[in-house]
C-alpha cells in the first residue's frame, strides 16, 4: 500500500490496509480479490474507491461497479487525471479553481443530475459553479422520476449504472415525458465499451462523457447546450408573442365586420336586392371562417404543448352538438350544404367543459365543409358503444391522401395550399388536444375521392 498527500494507492494486502484518504485508487486485481474489495468499501462508505487496470472487459467493469467502485482508470496512473478530479471537488486543495468570466450566467436555466455517487454529484456541482443554474441532484434515481414528469428542465446529467433504475430507464422516462420529451439528455459514465456508446445514443443522449473527464471541456459542452436551450425558449417567446398580437388585433375588426353585415342583411339601412344579400352573405361567410382561424392561432398559442387547462360539469352531447350546428351553419350556406345529425341515444350525458368541446365539434364540421362538394351532405353521428359515446363528422369530399390518416392531427399537417385553401392546419391539433384531456380519443378514416370520417370518443358517466 502506498499513501500520498492527495490520494492513496492500495495495491498490497487489502485485507489489512488502513484507509487514510477521501480517494482509493484499488490496483490489486480486481476477479481475485472481488470479495475483500467488496468488504472494504462497503466498511467505508464515504470514501471514493476507483480501480487502475492495465485493460478491463465489460465483464470486469461490470463487476467494478456491482463492488462499488465509481470510477475506472488506466494503469499506470496519470496523474493529470487524478490531480483535476482533486482540484475540481476540493479534496487537499484549499484553494477553489478561478472562475471563468466569458461564460455569461443564465436567465433561468434549470438541471437535472442523477448519480448514485454523492462525490461525482459534488464535482458536477463544481464544474457548473457560476453559471446561476438551478440545479437538482439525486442520489436515489426513483425520485427523479417524478419530478421528470411535473417540471420542465434544460438538460440532464445521468450517470448509467446505478441500483435498481438505470441512466438508460431515466432517459427513456425523459423522452416519455409530456413536458421533457425534447430535453436534451448527457450520459456520464466510465463505462467506455462501444456498445454502451452506442446504447447511450439510442437512448437520446446528445453527448456521452467518458469518466474520467475534463472539467473544462464538460463545462463547455454544458454551457453551449444551455445556451442553444435558452436561444429556443427566446425564440418560442416571441413566436407566441406574436401570435397573441395578430390575433388580438385581428378579433377586432373581424368583429366589427361580422356586426355591419350582418345590421345590411337585416335592412337596418335599406332594403337589399337579392344580389346583394347574395354577395353580403358570401362576405358574411368568409370572414366568419376568418374569426374560426383567428380563434384557433389564438387558442394554440395559448395551449403551446401543455394539456388545456378544462372547466367540466355534467353536459349533454346531443345539446352541445345541436349548438354547434346552429353556429356553424353560415360555413354551409355558400355551398348549399346539409347537415344530418343521427344519434342512436335521446341524452347522452358527460363531463365536459362545453366551450371546448363545442370548439372540437365546430372545428370538424368547419373541416369538413371546407373539402366537402357543392350540394353534397355532411353526416353527424353519436353512439353508444360499452362505456363511451363516439362522435363522428363524415363528409364526401376529395379525401387525404397520407399513408397514415391520422397523421392530420399533427400541428404542422395542413392541406390548405395544395386545396387553394385559406388555412394554418391547426384546427385538427387543437381538437386532438382537447379530447385527449377529456380522456376521449380521435382518429381519422379516409378514401382519396371518397370523403373522410373523423371521429372523436368521451367517456360515459
Amino acid at each position: 500500500m502506498q499513501d500520498t498527500k492527495k490520494y492513496q494507492i492500495i495495491d498490497g494486502d487489502i485485507k489489512v490496509c488502513k484507509i487514510e484518504s477521501k480517494l482509493c485508487i484499488i490496483t490489486a486485481s480486481l476477479k481475485e480479490n472481488a470479495e475483500v474489495i467488496k468488504k472494504l468499501i462497503q466498511s467505508n462508505p464515504g470514501i471514493q474507491f476507483w480501480l487502475a487496470a492495465k485493460s478491463l472487459d465489460r465483464d470486469g467493469i461490470l463487476l467494478a461497479n456491482k463492488l462499488g467502485i465509481k470510477n475506472v482508470i488506466s494503469y499506470p496512473l496519470d496523474e493529470k487525471v487524478i490531480d483535476t478530479y482533486l482540484k475540481a471537488v476540493n479534496i487537499g486543495n484549499t484553494s477553489a479553481p478561478a472562475s471563468e468570466t466569458c461564460f455569461e450566467p443564465f436567465e433561468d436555466a434549470r438541471v437535472m443530475v442523477v448519480d448514485d455517487n454523492i462525490m461525482n454529484i459534488q464535482l458536477i456541482e463544481e464544474v457548473l459553479r457560476g453559471l446561476d443554474i438551478k440545479l437538482e441532484v439525486y442520489t436515489q434515481p426513483v425520485n427523479a422520476l417524478e419530478r421528470i414528469k411535473d417540471i420542465k428542465f434544460d438538460l440532464f446529467l445521468l450517470d448509467i449504472l446505478m441500483p435498481d433504475i438505470s441512466g438508460f430507464d431515466i432517459a427513456e422516462a425523459v423522452k416519455n415525458s409530456e413536458l421533457n420529451t425534447n430535453t436534451p439528455v448527457i450520459f456520464i459514465s466510465a463505462l467506455s465499451d462501444y456498445e454502451y456508446k452506442i446504447a447511450g445514443y439510442n437512448a437520446g443522449a446528445c453527448c456521452y462523457v467518458e469518466k474520467p473527464y475534463d472539467v473544462g471541456i464538460l463545462k463547455y459542452q454544458i454551457y453551449n447546450l444551455l445556451k442553444k436551450e435558452e436561444i429556443k425558449k427566446k425564440i418560442n417567446k416571441a413566436r407566441e408573442a406574436f401570435y397573441a398580437m395578430i390575433t388580438h388585433d385581428l378579433k377586432t375588426p373581424i368583429s366589427a365586420e361580422i356586426t355591419a353585415l350582418q345590421m345590411l342583411l337585416k335592412k337596418n339601412f335599406g332594403d337589399l336586392t337579392e344580389e346583394q344579400k347574395e354577395i353580403i352573405n358570401d362576405i358574411l361567410s368568409s370572414v366568419k371562417f376568418m374569426k374560426t382561424m383567428t380563434d384557433n392561432i389564438l387558442c394554440s398559442y395559448k395551449q403551446g404543448n401543455s394539456t388545456p387547462q378544462l372547466k367540466t360539469a355534467k353536459e349533454d352531447l346531443i345539446s352541445i352538438a345541436e349548438s354547434s350546428i346552429q353556429e356553424t351553419r353560415y360555413l354551409l350556406e355558400e355551398k348549399n350544404i346539409e347537415l344530418c345529425f343521427n344519434s342512436d341515444v335521446k341524452k347522452a350525458p358527460v363531463m365536459a367543459d362545453i366551450v371546448e368541446i363545442k370548439r372540437v365539434i365546430n372545428n370538424l364540421i368547419g373541416n369538413a365543409s371546407e373539402y366537402a362538394p357543392i350540394g353534397s351532405v355532411i353526416v353527424l353521428r353519436l353512439t353508444k358503444s360499452g362505456r363511451e359515446y363516439t362522435f363522428s363528422v363524415s363528409d364526401s369530399g376529395c379525401g387525404i391522401n397520407l399513408k397514415n390518416p391520422n397523421d392530420i392531427f399533427d400541428k404542422d399537417i395542413t392541406f390548405a395550399k395544395e386545396r387553394k385553401r385559406v388555412g394554418f392546419g391547426l384546427g385538427l391539433f387543437i381538437s386532438k388536444n382537447i379530447v385527449e384531456a377529456h380522456n376521449g380519443r380521435i382518429f381519422a378514416e379516409s378514401k382519396v375521392n371518397q370523403g373522410t370520417t373523423i371521429t372523436f370518443t368521451l367517456p360515459v358517466i
